[in-house]
């Protein structure tokens, strides 16, 4: 799939991405303790804390001697920086201020953005910032990214398809889209090199997920250890209050950052469930391979959404 250790590196050259390695083995240690990932480098902006969706060019694949293919755009968390550096896109979803998320999201939703269009989506989806739920404003949203094959949002559409949230239920369309997002396919290399792949690029997103965090935490308390001296200027002061404020700001956003993906991939479990009950009534030839498929897509979601209720927890910790 697009989420697409997943996406969902910051500091720039070599040596940053030498150190993420290490940094994704501390970060899928049985402690899951922030203390052993190295933060980030004393002197940073504030920008480099903020994660964003970041669209990376398509990359040639080759599967042994078969074939050789254009792997999709892939979609990885990274900060705005490092996003820049590596020739991609971004778009920013900004937790912490749901009410002035919308007005930010639409201008790149309504240019034809998939990823903004699914943000969009989920805040009318969840009523985000708004009075109530529209569903069917969420569904519009939704169908214009499902389109543009974002799986995603074809995950979120389907999910309104089978509750009759925004459409008429239906749970064949429903089926159809959970289909389309699993990424299942009759060539199982293909399939296998892609769900690799997702792997590795969710083990690098939450190595940054948890270094930013660590930094956080790290710049926080050298905040709360600072001390005006006696008739010193009130400006340090204000300066270093204002520091913590967008600190703190960025720990909400990232924390909800991550329980929205867990949710996600929470909707992307049940729908994994009704694929692999409908496989049970076919009789194709095909279906043992595909519920193969299903049994190992499965297993990597569900430790992704352990993973990712884990750096929920240790965001909320920081201070």
């Amino acid at each position: 799939m697009a989420r697409e250790c997943w996406s969902r590196y910051f500091i720039s050259g070599l040596s940053f991405i030498l150190a993420l390695g290490v940094a994704g083995c501390a970060s899928t240690s049985e402690s899951g303790d922030l203390a052993g990932i190295e933060p980030v480098a004393p002197g940073r902006g504030v920008d480099d804390y903020v994660l964003v969706d970041c669209l990376l060019p398509g990359q040639i694949r080759q599967l042994g001697t078969r074939m050789t293919y254009m792997a999709p755009r892939r979609m990885v968390k990274s900060t705005k920086s490092d996003c820049g550096i590596r020739g991609g896109e971004f778009v920013l979803f900004d937790r912490s201020d749901y009410g002035s998320a919308l007005q930010t999201l639409l201008p790149k939703a309504q240019g034809g953005d998939a990823v903004a269009q699914t943000y969009v989506g989920e805040i009318y989806e969840n009523g985000l910032g708004l009075s109530a739920p529209d569903y069917a404003n969420a569904a519009s949203w939704y169908r214009k990214a499902a389109a543009q094959n974002h799986s995603p949002a074809q995950t979120y559409l389907g999910s309104l398809y089978e509750r009759g949230l925004g459409v008429p239920k239906d749970k064949a369309k429903a089926l159809d889209l959970y289909r389309q997002a699993s990424g299942l396919t009759e060539d199982r290399l293909i399939f296998e090199s892609e769900l690799e792949a997702q792997r590795k690029a969710f083990q690098n997103e939450l190595a940054v997920r948890n270094r930013v965090a660590a930094s956080l935490r790290q710049q926080l308390r050298s905040a709360s250890a600072s001390k005006p001296k006696p008739q010193a200027s009130t400006k340090p002061v204000a300066r270093t209050t204002a520091s913590r404020v967008e600190l703190k700001r960025q720990v909400t956003s990232q924390q909800r950052d991550a329980k929205s993906e867990a949710a996600l991939i929470q909707k992307e479990l049940h729908a994994i469930e009704q694929l692999k009950q409908n496989e049970v009534g076919q009789k194709a030839p095909s279906s043992s391979g595909k519920a193969a498929q299903l049994g190992k897509l499965e297993l990597t979601r569900r430790e992704q959404y352990r993973s990712l209720l884990d750096t929920s927890r240790q965001l909320s910790q920081v201070e």
